[in-house]
């Protein structure tokens, strides 16, 4: 389970920022919460992000994936990370190192691995857990010349500049090298944006899996979407189709090794309606691409990766969450990780405009509610949370206070019009 992730001088989170799953000790629904007691402490089984465009929300989530891209596989020693982005409003931070810390929490221990990096070497890189509630270090890295400390020092001739020793530690049978990366990689992020791409990447999720893929059908079913089946269907698409379908630089892209085909697929979905003469149900097939929603091939997108999550207890990140779901379908998802439906310890981190969800009466707690704002005048990103506000209570009403910008992180509109061109 994840604890907490902290990012510093990356976009435009120029400071620290932590975004932590670690539950304060109010009283109330005590159904988002998952007791930890070997480490005395409990975890939010869910939380949200709400703050105006360009607040740096979506940064947040960026940052665990080039985390995942660190520590996917080893680099060459010549790497230029694509995903160095240092704060670029302040020269101090230009070429200062990125920083990004988490915490994990599985089978009574917790986890606590570090990076910072430049555009062309590692810093600094640690890996720190705690069996018996004591800290240990499982290695320590400041350079790849200026020291280490870990018991794999065997595997120092082996590391580079730009290759995490995590990665290398796990490629040679590290356990707890191993284990994190492995926490790390099962975090699943959903970039909900890309609405054409999600239905496909949602069946993967349950793909091979007649249990998995009967909830992602009852999800369905539940949810009201009338959908009763599916089959994802892979067909090869030729050369000279190809070129008359894609834009020229993919085209290229595609075709660029000489091959004659490409595999692409398409989402037949099943709907039943009525009953013929014998009362039996009738069927209707449609194309998911060409014949459905946005709205169902949003929903269908994150059925699969939220199986998934609850079946698997993974952390699921959804960026842009429920900008094409009606409120009601937004909050039945976050209800899915309360302790009634998740038995397995699931958490769900999500960024939305859905203000609907900020009810700290009947649906989340007040230290899951996260806001992002950005200082106007330096251009910097801070992130904090709803518990912060001394003299908040659960029974207030959070959405209007919020709307009225109590909490800041709402957008500063002007009340001139567009047309008024004279006054800007």
């Amino acid at each position: 389970m994840l604890v907490d992730f902290s990012v510093e001088n990356f976009g435009p989170f120029r400071d620290r920022a932590t975004l932590s799953l670690q539950a304060t000790s109010r009283k109330e629904h005590p159904d988002n919460v998952i007791e930890c007691e070997p480490i005395n402490i409990n975890l939010l089984s869910s939380a949200l992000v709400f703050g105006p465009n360009a607040s740096g929300k979506s940064h947040l989530f960026k940052a665990i994936r080039v985390l995942q891209y660190m520590v996917k596989d080893a680099f060459t020693d010549d790497t230029v990370y694509p995903c160095y982005e240092p704060f670029k409003l302040d020269q101090k931070c230009i070429h200062s190192p990125v920083s990004i810390q988490i915490r994990f929490y599985e089978e009574e221990i917790l986890y606590d691995y570090s990076i910072s990096f430049v555009s062309d070497r590692i810093v600094s890189e640690k890996l720190v857990y705690y069996p018996m509630k004591r800290a240990k270090t499982v290695f320590e890295r400041k350079d790849t010349s200026d020291g280490f400390k870990g018991k794999n020092k065997k595997l120092l001739a082996l590391l580079n500049a730009t290759t995490p020793f995590l990665v290398l530690g796990a490629k040679f049978n590290d356990e707890l090298c191993s284990k994190v990366r492995r926490m790390i990689n099962n975090i699943i992020t959903l970039e909900s944006q890309n609405i054409s791409s999600l239905p496909i990447q949602s069946c993967k999720f349950v793909e091979n899996d007649d249990i998995k893929t009967g909830m992602m059908i009852n999800g369905l079913q539940r949810s009201d979407f009338g959908i009763v089946d599916y089959e994802l269907m892979d067909y090869a698409v030729d050369k000279e189709d190809a070129k008359k379908q894609l834009p020229a630089e993919t085209y290229e892209k595609l075709f660029s090794n000489g091959r004659n085909s490409i595999q692409s697929f398409r989402i037949a979905v099943k709907h039943k309606y009525g009953n013929d003469s014998e009362n039996a149900p009738l069927e209707a097939v449609f194309d998911m691409d060409t014949e459905e929603s946005v709205g169902t091939r949003y929903m269908f997108g994150i059925m699969g990766p939220l199986v998934d999550s609850l079946v698997n207890g993974k952390t699921l990140l959804i960026d842009e969450f429920g900008s094409h779901l009606h409120p009601l379908l937004a909050r039945w998802i976050v209800e899915q990780f309360s302790k009634m439906n998740n038995s397995n310890n699931a958490q769900l981190v999500v960024i939305t405009h859905d203000v609907g969800l900020i009810d700290t009466r009947d649906l989340i707690r007040r230290d899951q509610i996260f806001f992002t704002d950005k200082n106007r005048e330096d251009g910097s990103s801070t992130l904090y949370c709803l518990s912060d506000f001394k003299g908040t209570r659960k029974d207030d009403q959070v959405l209007k206070a919020y709307l009225m910008g109590r909490y800041d992180a709402i957008p500063l509109i002007s009340s001139r019009g567009i047309m008024d061109v004279k006054n800007n």
